[in-house]
C-alpha cells in the first residue's frame, strides 16, 4: 500500500483493495447478494479516484461524479490506452448505481441481487458480474500504475 493515503492513486487502490476483500473473503462467507451492491459501490469509488489521476496527471480539474468524470476523460481515452470495453464498464457501474438510487425496490434470487425500475425494467448485479467488474478495475488499475 501507498503511504500518501491523500493521493488519488493511493485511495483508488484501497477500494480497489476493499472491493476486492468484500468479494473474495466476505462474500463467500455472508452468501448476501446485497453485499455485491457494496462492491459495486467500492469499484465505483476506485473508478473516480482512478480518474482523479488522470487528471491531476493532466493538470485539469476533475468534475463531481463519475459521469461526469467519464465524459471529460474521453478525449484522453488513447494516451491512457483505454477502449471502449473500459469506458462501458465504466458506463455500467454507474448505471448500476443510478438505477439503485432511484428504484423502488431491490430483492435477491439466488446469488443475484435485483434493482427494480417504476417501469419494472431490471438490473441484475450477478457474482460473475462483480467478479468481471474487479477485473476490469484491476486492468485499469494496472496500467495506470505502470505509467
Amino acid at each position: 500500500m501507498n503511504n500518501n493515503i491523500s493521493s488519488p492513486l493511493a485511495k483508488a487502490l484501497d477500494h480497489y483493495q476493499t472491493a476486492e476483500h468484500l468479494f473474495y473473503i466476505t462474500f463467500p462467507v455472508t452468501k448476501d447478494p446485497k453485499l455485491l451492491l457494496a462492491i459495486v459501490k467500492s469499484i465505483s469509488n476506485c473508478l473516480e479516484y482512478t480518474l482523479e489521476t488522470i487528471f491531476s496527471k493532466e493538470k485539469m480539474p476533475a468534475p463531481e461524479g463519475l459521469a461526469k468524470k467519464i465524459n471529460a476523460l474521453r478525449p484522453l481515452t488513447k494516451k491512457y490506452s483505454l477502449n471502449s470495453d473500459n469506458i462501458t464498464f465504466m458506463l455500467r457501474i454507474h448505471e448500476i448505481l443510478y438505477q439503485q438510487k432511484q428504484s423502488p425496490m431491490e430483492f435477491k434470487r439466488g446469488n443475484t441481487h435485483i434493482i427494480c425500475s417504476d417501469s419494472y425494467d431490471l438490473e441484475v448485479v450477478s457474482t460473475k458480474d462483480v467478479e468481471e467488474f474487479l477485473q476490469s478495475a484491476k486492468k485499469i488499475l494496472h496500467f495506470l500504475k505502470s505509467t
